[in-house]
């Protein structure tokens, strides 16, 4: 099946698309980053560009919503493709696309400056936009087409029994295809196809009354051109609303189905690196957040430590390696406020300080019903997101096993390459 790489009307209208094996473990999907120091005019006006574009309620019809981070440098080791452009041509500002499909992962890349950048920024999220339509428009036709059945029930619910994505999705063709945020014309998915261009607006109206039959013809005669064309055309214009409405919000197991990603157990399966933890016996004076305990990463003759931001970042990533090891592909999603006592005495052993008033103030912004108030835990997963990453990235080391997406995610590392010291292990 094709990728979005195959269609020339996807190729980014700004920087460069770059392709690598894995993610860069110090970045998260859709998060652009800016290379620059925090303080600097540049800084604040690539902040100021994307509160605009939140603000203004520009957002509203994106595939994924995007954040801003300003970083001084990046470990890529692993990545030369991408250190290759900003070392060489002086990019500054990437962005790290969530990939549906499966294959490399995808980064793109721009040079930019204090007068430039609020275009810049605009075009690289429009950019990515354009990637995630293509998609997600190849997602759910490969899922139409190798479950039918399902995606009838689904498309029954979702679809022809719903006014108002009726309304949406004619709507949409009416307009000057013109972007809503950058204003930009945006080329049909299908305009090459000649079919696509003899399409008219009742011949559509056809193909959205009529998709569910058009499927059952597929599977009678797959070499169909005309059913090809018209099954593109229904697919390329879902709105991102009802993508993320109908798909997004399904059981993991059907996710399953529509979706591949680069899967971190297979990772996990294929990698060689151990996760140890040693007691060294003493805080390091100069790093205090290095502690009586510390983590290690280990391959073969190569070992490096991992320096954690935060002391409660430690503590935390060695709460999920307890977990993953006492109960391997049995671990679910963590209720954290049921740790506190392993929390407390974990801190206690690392760092000789009662943690009892940590875990309170890491947990005290959710609400009776343990859901987050305020970001205060996600800080702690970012931090140890880049500490954690950055090691990956040293050792060149695919990053995806080893981090905590968030909240409701867990490590895939595999149990037997997480090592605990025995006075840790009797706390299972």
């Amino acid at each position: 099946m094709k990728t979005t790489a195959d269609l020339p009307q996807y190729q980014p209208s700004i920087g460069k698309l770059i392709t690598e094996d894995c993610s860069i473990g110090q970045l998260c999907d859709n998060r652009i980053c800016l290379l620059a120091e925090e303080d600097s005019p540049l800084a604040q006006t690539a902040l100021q560009t994307m509160q605009e574009l939140r603000g203004g309620r520009a957002d509203e019809g994106w595939f994924h919503s995007y954040d801003m981070e300003i970083m001084p440098e990046l470990e890529l080791d692993n990545h030369p493709s991408v250190r290759r452009q900003i070392e060489t041509e002086g990019d500054n500002l990437l962005i790290q696309l969530t990939s549906l499909l499966p294959g490399p992962k995808r980064f793109l890349t721009v040079r930019t400056d204090e007068l430039n950048a609020g275009a810049d920024i605009g075009l690289m999220i429009y950019s990515a936009e354009k990637l995630a339509k293509a998609d997600a428009a190849l997602v759910m036709k490969r899922f139409a087409l190798e479950d039918t059945r399902q995606f009838e029930r689904w498309g029954r619910d979702a679809l022809m029994n719903s006014r108002g994505f009726y309304a949406d999705y004619f709507a949409q063709q009416e307009e000057s295809m013109m972007h809503p945020v950058f204003h930009m014309a945006v080329a049909p998915p299908s305009a090459s196809s000649e079919r696509y261009k003899r399409l008219t607006y009742q011949s559509r109206m056809d193909i959205f009354s009529h998709v569910l039959d058009y499927l059952k013809k597929y599977h009678k005669n797959p070499q169909d051109e005309k059913i090809n064309a018209e099954l593109d055309w229904f697919f390329e214009n879902i709105d991102s609303a009802t993508w993320k409405h109908f798909f997004l919000k399904q059981s993991p197991k059907l996710q399953e189905k529509m979706f591949c990603f680069v899967n971190p157990k297979m990772q996990a399966e294929a990698s060689t690196l151990d996760l140890k933890v040693e007691y060294i016996g003493s805080i390091d004076k100069n790093k205090k957040n290095d502690g009586k305990y510390r983590l290690f990463m280990k391959r073969e003759y190569e070992t490096l430590m991992v320096h954690f931001q935060r002391k409660s970042g430690f503590i935390l990533y060695l709460i999920y390696l307890i977990d993953r090891k006492k109960n391997g592909d049995k671990v679910d999603t963590l209720n954290l406020s049921q740790h506190k006592g392993l929390f407390s005495r974990l801190y206690e052993m690392t760092y000789s300080i009662d943690g009892n008033k940590v875990f309170e103030d890491l947990m005290r912004h959710y609400n009776s019903d343990q859901e987050m108030k305020q970001k205060n835990i996600y800080g702690v997963l970012d931090s140890i997101r880049k500490d954690v990453g950055a090691v990956c990235e040293r050792m060149q080391e695919p990053p995806e096993p080893f981090l905590i997406q968030d909240i409701s995610s867990h490590l895939a590392v595999l149990p037997q390459r997480i090592l605990l010291p025995q006075e840790i292990m009797q706390l299972l």
